[in-house]
């Protein structure tokens, strides 16, 4: 009697980073695939318009491959890595619009020293394993504070633009964002501990 044999273990997002560094085009293929789509829902919100996004994504895997050997050096999570470069190329393409009134590729800005503080994989595992518990969290903050906390880290938007945007004097946006950064710390460390109480 034949035995089916198990399909093989897909391999890990760092394990494809660290292929992506030795110049495996089909580690960097798969974890295009694995990425791209919740990649180019949020710069499609930052950015506004589809070819815009895709521009940046592009830019974005680019870079990547570019930093895999110092990101799987330091240990961080690809997921996160890939997350701060596309923001952070999504940042460098508005401000560059907004002075110029034109849409320019940028070829730096970026700081590489921020790869040093990223999280490690297992700790990313362990946010995922509590994401409701964190949806909670998230849901427990007031509409305009949360309102204001999305705009400010998934947006990308500076404090004078989400005071206008929701028609609110910066002074108590500021304030509202130093209360909900506040509690999220607070909670998330609660979290984080292994706390799961109802929260």
């Amino acid at each position: 009697m034949n035995q089916r044999s198990s399909p093989p273990e897909r391999a890990n997002p760092e394990e494809l980073l660290a292929r992506v560094a030795d110049h495996d085009l089909g580690a960097m293929s798969e974890l295009y695939d694995r990425f791209s789509p919740k990649l180019f829902g949020m710069l499609v919100r930052m950015l506004g318009d589809r070819e815009s996004a895709e521009q940046v994504l592009e830019e974005t895997f680019v870079r990547m491959m570019s930093e895999a050997r110092r990101i799987t050096r330091a240990g961080g999570s690809a997921a996160v890595a890939l997350a701060l470069v596309g923001r952070a190329r999504a940042l460098e393409r508005r401000r560059s619009i907004s002075r110029s009134g034109t849409e320019r590729r940028s070829g730096g800005g970026f700081d590489r020293q921020v790869f040093s503080y990223l999280p490690k994989a297992e700790e990313v595992a362990l946010l995922e394993e509590r994401r409701e518990l964190l949806k909670k969290v998230l849901g427990q903050l007031p509409e305009a504070q949360r309102e204001a906390l999305e705009k400010l880290v998934v947006e990308g938007r500076s404090e004078t633009e989400i005071a206008a945007q929701l028609n609110e004097p910066p002074a108590r946006v500021r304030a509202g964002l130093i209360a909900s950064l506040g509690f999220l710390r607070h909670r998330v460390g609660a979290v984080m501990r292994t706390w799961t109480a109802a929260i």
